[in-house]
C-alpha cells in the first residue's frame, strides 16, 4: 500500500495482524510517519529529530528520523506478511543473527520510504531509501533496519528506537552528530550484524540482544564485591601472559592476579601493574538487586556458538573453541540507584592457539556516570574496538581478537 503524498503526513492508522511486542507492550497498529519513523498510539509529524532517550510518553521506531518530504517524489509504502517467501527469508536472517533461539515468523510488517526527498527539495536528485522491518514468531520480536541509497545531507537524523519513559533505548553510533561533509555513509557502511547498512535488534520484553545464555555460579550480594578465585579449567593466554586464574569483580571488570573493588572508572592506559578486561567498569551495587554469574564450558552448543561467532569475524583463522568463559552482570543496579537494572557480558575463549575477548551488551539503564570500557595489558595499551557510544547500545556485540 502507498501511503498519501503530503509534507509531515502518515499513513492511517494500519491494523496489525499479529499483535508485535515492543519491549513489554502489545500492539494491534501502526502508523508509518513520512519523516522516517513509525509510532503506535497515535500518527506522528515530527520533523525535528530528538536525541534518544527522549524521556517522553511514546513509544518509537526511527529508522531514519529526519525532514522528509515525498509530494514531488518519492513513495511511502506499508505492507504485511503471515506467509510465503518473505518469511521464510526474514527467518533464514534472524536465525543468523540470533543462532540460539530457532526463530520461526509468523508475520512480517515491512515499512520503505523509496526514494525520498529531503525537505524542501522535493522534486529533486535528492533520493533516500530506507526500510523498517518489524517480525515476531509471537514470542520474539525483531526490528531491522535496512539502508539503500541516501542522499547527502547536514540535516540531523536520528536512527534507533526509543520508549515510554526510555526504558529502552538505541542510537546507531553517529545519529544526531553534526555532519559538515553531509555524507551519511555510516548508516549503510556499518551494521550490528556485519551486514553492512542493516540493523537488527530484539525488542520483546526481557530482549537480551545478543547475550549468551545466562546463568551459572551466582556470586555473592556486596558492594563492591567480587567472586572468589576461580580456577579456570583452560589456560587463558591475555597478550603473552597465561593465566589459570580469574575473579569477577562486581564493578564491570576481570582480573586475574586478585580481586579488585573499584568502582571509580580510569581512563586507559592507566600504565598500572594490573592485567584487566572491563566490559562496563563503573559502580555498580548487586546488593538491592541484579545477580552476577560465571560459568565455564568445555563441550557442548555454546562451544558451537562460539565458534560460529568468532569464524564470522574472524574467517581466516578456522577457529575452533576449546573452552568459554562467560561472566554476566544481570540487571545489576547503579550505587547507590538500587532497582535500576543493567545487563552485560564479558566472554572469554580460546583454542589453546588464539584467545578471544567477547562483550556483549544487553539493556543498560541510562547514567550520568563515567564507564570505561576495554581490555589493558600490564604497561601496555592494546587499543580495542570501541565506540564513544556503546554505553547505550543494547545489541552491539563487541569480538576482540587477543592474539
Amino acid at each position: 500500500t502507498t501511503s498519501s503524498r503530503s509534507d509531515d503526513g502518515s499513513s492511517p492508522q494500519i491494523s496489525l495482524l499479529q499483535s508485535f511486542n515492543f519491549f513489554g507492550q502489545h500492539y494491534s497498529q501502526i502508523y508509518v510517519n513520512h519523516n522516517g519513523h513509525l509510532t503506535f498510539d497515535s500518527s506522528w509529524s515530527s520533523f525535528t529529530p530528538q536525541q534518544f532517550p527522549m524521556y517522553g510518553g511514546r513509544d518509537i521506531i526511527a529508522p531514519y528520523w529526519t525532514d522528509l518530504d515525498n509530494r514531488g517524489n518519492g513513495d511511502i509504502y506499508y505492507v504485511q506478511y503471515t506467509n510465503g517467501s518473505i518469511l521464510q527469508q526474514v527467518t533464514q536472517d534472524i536465525n543468523a543473527y540470533f543462532p540460539g533461539l530457532n526463530f520461526h515468523a509468523n508475520w512480517v510488517f515491512i515499512a520503505t520510504w523509496h526514494e525520498v526527498a529531503y525537505f524542501p527539495m522535493t522534486g529533486t536528485v535528492s533520493q533516500t531509501t530506507i526500510q523498517a522491518i518489524l517480525t515476531t514468531n509471537g514470542q520474539y520480536s525483531f526490528v531491522l533496519m535496512n539502508y539503500g541509497s541516501l542522499a547527502n545531507t547536514s540535516r540531523l537524523i536520528q536512527a534507533g528506537y526509543d520508549t515510554i519513559s526510555s526504558s529502552h533505548h538505541f542510537s546507531i553510533p553517529g545519529s544526531m552528530s553534526n555532519n559538515a561533509s553531509g555524507s551519511n555513509s555510516i548508516f549503510s557502511l556499518d551494521s550490528n550484524v556485519n551486514v553492512p547498512g542493516r540493523w537488527v535488534f530484539r525488542v520483546d520484553h526481557g530482549s537480551t540482544g545478543p547475550l549468551y545464555p545466562i546463568g551459572g555460579t551466582i556470586s555473592s550480594r556486596s558492594d563492591d564485591g567480587s567472586s572468589p578465585l576461580i580456577p579456570l579449567l583452560r589456560s587463558f593466554n591475555f597478550f603473552g601472559q597465561h593465566y589459570s586464574q580469574i575473579y569477577v569483580n562486581h564493578n564491570g571488570h576481570l582480573t586475574f592476579y586478585s580481586s579488585w573493588s573499584s568502582y571509580s572508572p580510569q581512563r586507559f592506559p592507566i600504565h598500572g601493574g594490573r592485567d584487566i578486561i572491563a566490559p562496563y567498569w563503573t559502580d555498580l551495587d548487586n546488593r538491592g538487586n541484579g545477580d552476577i554469574y560465571y560459568v565455564q564450558y568445555t563441550s557442548g552448543s555454546i562451544l558451537q556458538e562460539v565458534t560460529q561467532d568468532i569464524n564470522a569475524n574472524f574467517p581466516a583463522l578456522n577457529f575452533h573453541a576449546n573452552w568459554v568463559f562467560i561472566a554476566t552482570w544481570y540487571e545489576v543496579a547503579y550505587y547507590p540507584m538500587t532497582g535500576t537494572q543493567t545487563t552485560f557480558q564479558a566472554v572469554l575463549t580460546t583454542n589453546g592457539q588464539y584467545s578471544f575477548v567477547l562483550m556483549n551488551y544487553g539493556s543498560l539503564a541510562t547514567t550520568s556516570r563515567l564507564i570505561q570500557v576495554r581490555a589493558i595489558q600490564i604497561n601496555i595499551y592494546h587499543n580495542m574496538l570501541f565506540l564513544p557510544d556503546l554505553f547505550h547500545v543494547q545489541t552491539l556485540r563487541m569480538n576482540v581478537s587477543c592474539v
